[in-house]
């Protein structure tokens, strides 16, 4: 059910308010003042509030950043007396999703809360498709290239310039862009995810634009898209390689004039974003080979990060090892170390998930292992495939250690692609892209031809 709650003092507008949203479907709460609303809100999960700016005991331009701060996903509506439209400008500025004057409209209100609630909605499915990327700080090591990274990182967050994040699946590249919306100047603004490749190809441009209602089958009511959900704040586009072509032109048309045209809608809406991408594909000889636009890679790529590949930084892995133990620790698991071999056996694998895997290993063998202290027999078991890594590991070039890895996870979801590239850490185009490139299709095909199974 909708619910919005009312702070001001003015009894009989409460009671006003209340029984005409109520009406539309709204449930409603009231305060008389800043601590019955901070009291309420502490309570529950309050998604719309409408706020007097003038309240017996705080003003509401005090309440309101407050609001914000504790509960970023709860959209403000300012109620403003006749003349104090500038006071509603600033409340804006920081942070209110729009204003009312009183006496309010009462068509013009509904139709404003139900547009806050739709962008909140939006918000909260856009920190859904963020995954777990969240969890943690970078773990920055001892490495000269992650040094460099953390530098550039410093020096470009607090800028507006829009920056692209390069580096293979499990690297850190979601990390990475939160760190930059953190450190920025709209950190307490929206920072909305993209997954470019997980959107459904028909639903891209609704999704990143919006649409009106009427615009398609189905349309039943006016939605914001991403992009517009991201106003004022970050914009993470990622596995950007992944845009469709026709949805790279109105990216980059976007991004040229900061309007958005919602699918079936006639007039533009200005939109002001901070715009951060990542790829784990080569994307300039994507652009090479026509695959991706080079306009739109001028203007995505102000800023390059290249996070490097965990293999390629192997004095690191204590550190995040380290880090991962701490964190399972405070989730309530038992403590657990690694001895020194185990170490050296985490040091010489070659990390095709990158540190998205190491966690993963590491959490594994925190479950199965006997006891406090991971060994190294434990860990060469319980590596991915059962590999006997460590010290005594055959060197083998990355692209052969890809192709047993991407073999294995074929054999182990035979059928089932989309489960294979989940564990693999890598997007289903990419994996469909390995599979053309190891020729794995064309070996399956001839032992079928010849009666292998």
């Amino acid at each position: 059910m909708k619910s919005v709650l009312i702070i001001d003092d003015e009894k009989t507008l409460r009671r006003v308010l209340g029984k005409e949203l109520g009406k539309v479907g709204y449930r409603v709460q009231t305060a008389e003042d800043a601590a019955q609303g901070l009291a309420l809100l502490e309570k529950q999960d309050v998604p719309l509030v409408l706020l007097d700016l003038k309240l017996p005991d705080r003003s509401g331009l005090e309440l309101l950043p407050e609001i914000k701060a504790r509960w970023p996903l709860t959209e403000v509506i300012v109620l403003t007396g006749h003349g104090s439209v500038q006071t509603a400008i600033e409340a804006i500025r920081l942070g209110a999703y729009d204003y009312q004057q009183k006496p309010c409209d009462l068509d013009e209100l509904e139709a404003l809360l139900d547009k806050a609630l739709d962008k909140r909605r939006l918000a909260l499915h856009a920190d859904a498709l963020a995954g777990d990327g969240s969890a943690g700080p970078i773990e920055w090591g001892q490495s000269a290239a992650m040094a460099q990274i953390r530098k550039d990182l410093e020096k470009a967050a607090p800028t507006d310039a829009p920056v692209l994040i390069v580096g293979e699946s499990g690297t850190g590249k979601e990390l990475v862009a939160r760190q930059l919306h953190a450190r920025s100047k709209v950190a307490d603004k929206p920072f909305v995810v993209v997954n470019c490749g997980a959107l459904p190809p028909s639903l891209v441009e609704s999704t990143l634009f919006g649409h009106e209602r009427g615009a398609f089958t189905g349309a039943d009511k006016r939605k914001l898209g991403l992009v517009e959900v991201a106003d004022g704040g970050t914009l993470f586009l990622d596995e950007l390689g992944e845009l469709p072509p026709e949805v790279q032109v109105k990216l980059l048309r976007f991004l040229q004039s900061g309007e958005v045209l919602r699918v079936g809608a006639l007039e533009p809406v200005h939109v002001t974003v901070r715009v951060v991408a990542a790829t784990n594909v080569d994307i300039d000889r994507a652009v090479e080979e026509h695959e991706f636009r080079e306009d739109l890679l001028y203007r995505l790529d102000t800023i390059r990060l290249r996070l490097p590949a965990l293999r390629d930084r192997p004095g690191d892995i204590d550190g995040l090892v380290g880090r991962f133990l701490h964190e399972l620790e405070a989730k309530g698991r038992p403590p657990h170390r690694f001895s020194e071999e185990a170490l050296e056996v985490l040091r010489s694998y070659p990390w095709p998930g990158n540190v998205r895997e190491l966690r993963a290993v590491t959490e594994r063998l925190c479950i199965l292992s006997e006891g406090p202290e991971v060994g190294v027999e434990e860990v060469r078991a319980r590596l991915r495939g059962g590999t006997t890594a460590g010290g005594n590991m055959p060197l083998i070039p990355i692209r052969e250690a890809e192709e047993r890895l991407v073999r294995l996870a074929l054999e182990r979801y035979p059928g089932d692609k989309p489960a294979a590239a989940q564990v693999l850490g890598i997007s289903l185009k990419t994996l469909y892209n390995k599979i053309k490139a190891f020729g794995i299709a064309d070996q399956i095909a001839r032992r079928r031809g010849s009666g292998g199974s």
